[in-house]
């Protein structure tokens, strides 16, 4: 299918479903018996037809302005995604669309005076914003702690929240302070007001955990290993408890009724999630520490003319010369008991310019390296030589070659070749040796120490 089919194609999905949307918009409030009856009765209420009748105005308007929230929510972000072929439902501008329009139907509702009493809300009500708002600075600053993920976009989601959080309560104090409802009695004016709060709260809930999410999804982009793969699954669970946690925010908010439920639900979300994460790290711990190898490595510089002598003198073989001024050596290890599971890489970095070799081959050949060693510059600053390079489309390489050596290897020797104007003196050179498990998770990475012959 060529491009033009598919963006006319995109374009067109996306006026049926704006067209589907206003169509919603328009049908569904008018269809539907009166919700007040199911209103009065949730919050204990024995209203007046007068009063039922001045709830389901209410109701319809917030329920109106609600749908033409999501329905911006919706069609807003189309602008971005159709001219790049993409169409999507994207909860976050939904959810930020639902609260704009909850909060212009309660302006609708009523203005609040100049002076006056708010109505009293039950604490932990009041609490809540700031209590995401404290939870969303923690995470951003745990995030930013890490060292892992875009700091740019991790600060932008925590910002996100925290809008969130002074949203929420400007709007909950409002609701607070606004004018009564047009001919309703005491009793119920305070169950619209119950109803309003418990309903932006709750949506305020899903979407400040949903920016917070995105934070950690950031770090976890960078995880290996067991952290990585637990680190999803309290992702998963994450999303799920936020939406159980909403609902019964939402369920507490009835008259009669405390907020335990909210509070078991934020415990066992919070001690399940730090106890998955902390699993899949014990699971990552290395099976041994550098000591337990005793790394050497014995190289110097050679050529063409004398690599075979060379080579016999370091006790080489396997390898061939890399056309004049090779880097010849040899990297002696002891077998640790019992042998963990993954493999070694060695990396040869030219101090001087902190650039690793683009040229780097052990018996078997030369690698790349394993996903473990994309982060290992943030681990270890002085492998800075080893940060991935960018092409400007989004594409990442390794910036120099690594030799893959088994753990229960006790020597191995290895050639390397820096470009013809930057030929390093053995001085200048620093040998790396990373330990990556089986699932190319970075165990750990030490400098060997380098005799020169």
């Amino acid at each position: 299918m060529s491009m033009s089919k598919l963006s006319a194609g995109l374009i067109a999905l996306a006026v049926i479903a704006v067209l589907l949307v206003v169509l919603a918009i328009v049908v569904i409030p008018q269809l539907g018996s009166p919700r007040s009856r199911s209103f009065a009765t949730r919050h204990g209420l024995d209203p007046t037809p007068e009063d039922l009748a001045s709830v389901e105005r209410y109701l319809r308007l917030t329920r109106r302005r609600r749908l033409w929230g999501l329905f911006f929510g919706f069609a807003i972000p189309l602008f971005w995604l159709l001219p790049e072929q993409r169409f999507a439902v994207l909860s976050v501008p939904l959810l930020a669309g639902w609260l704009l329009g909850a909060a212009s139907a309660e302006l609708a509702a009523g203005t609040a005076p100049r002076t006056g009493t708010a109505v009293a809300l039950p604490a932990w009500q009041r609490r809540t914003p700031g209590v995401l708002a404290a939870v969303a600075v923690a995470s951003t600053a745990l995030a930013l702690w890490s060292g892992l993920g875009d700091g740019g976009e991790i600060i932008a989601w925590g910002v996100g929240a925290l809008v969130t959080c002074l949203f929420v309560t400007a709007t909950v104090q409002h609701v607070t302070r606004r004018g009564s409802i047009a001919g309703t009695t005491g009793a119920v004016d305070r169950a619209t007001r119950t109803h309003a709060v418990a309903a932006v709260t709750a949506v305020g809930l899903v979407l400040v955990g949903l920016c917070l999410l995105h934070q950690a999804d950031q770090v976890r982009s960078e995880l290996d290993g067991q952290t990585a793969h637990w680190a999803g699954v309290a992702d998963i669970g994450l999303t799920l408890g936020v939406l159980l946690l909403a609902v019964a925010l939402w369920w507490a908010s009835a008259p009669g009724r405390r907020p335990r439920l909210v509070a078991f639900l934020t415990v066992v979300l919070v001690t399940t999630s730090a106890a998955a994460v902390g699993f899949g790290a014990w699971q990552d711990r290395p099976p041994y520490v550098p000591e337990a190898v005793h790394p050497v490595a014995t190289i110097r510089l050679t050529d063409m003319e004398h690599f075979d002598a060379d080579a016999a003198a370091l006790g080489v073989s396997g390898v061939t010369p890399l056309l004049n001024r090779t880097v010849l050596g040899r990297l002696d290890l002891a077998v640790p008991q019992p042998a963990g599971r993954g493999r070694y890489y060695l990396v040869l970095i030219d101090k001087r310019y902190d650039r690793a070799a683009p040229q780097l081959f052990g018996k078997d050949g030369g690698t790349w390296g394993g996903a473990g060693m994309r982060n290992a510059w943030k681990r270890y600053p002085w492998l800075s030589a080893l940060t991935p390079t960018s092409d400007g489309d989004g594409w990442a390489g390794y910036p120099g070659m690594a030799v893959s050596v088994s753990p229960d290897t006790t020597s191995a020797g290895f050639v390397g070749r820096f470009r013809k104007e930057d030929v390093p003196q053995p001085a200048d050179l620093l040998v790396a040796l990373l330990f990556l498990g089986p699932q190319d998770q970075l165990y750990w990475a030490v400098q060997v120490p380098v005799a020169v012959v």
